[in-house]
């Protein structure tokens, strides 16, 4: 369930095949798979004023790419999820 609020964006609507399942969820997930959290600005939403209008950043990249961040982790066993049955919808109904 998504919670009041909180906004999700999906990249595509198909799967994408050889994506091992995630260690910790027991999931897939990967590129086109998994969905992207849209946590979006007032300020990015209003327009016409001088003070918050749109204009080229010549000192380096906005905020918003600054505060990015992953975490890698080595896998200790590759899951491909080659059982019958065994994606992501059918688990998610259980």
């Amino acid at each position: 369930r998504v919670p009041p609020g909180m906004t999700m964006m999906y990249h595509a609507q198909e799967r994408i095949m050889n994506i091992p399942g995630s260690e910790v969820t027991g999931m897939r997930g990967g590129i086109h798979n998994s969905v992207t959290r849209v946590c979006p600005k007032p300020t990015h939403m209003i327009g016409g004023y001088a003070q918050l209008a749109w204009g080229f950043n010549y000192y380096g990249t906005v905020g918003s790419n600054r505060d990015e961040f992953i975490m890698i982790r080595k896998m200790k066993n590759v899951n491909w999820l080659d059982d019958e049955g065994r994606d992501q919808v059918q688990e998610a109904k259980k």
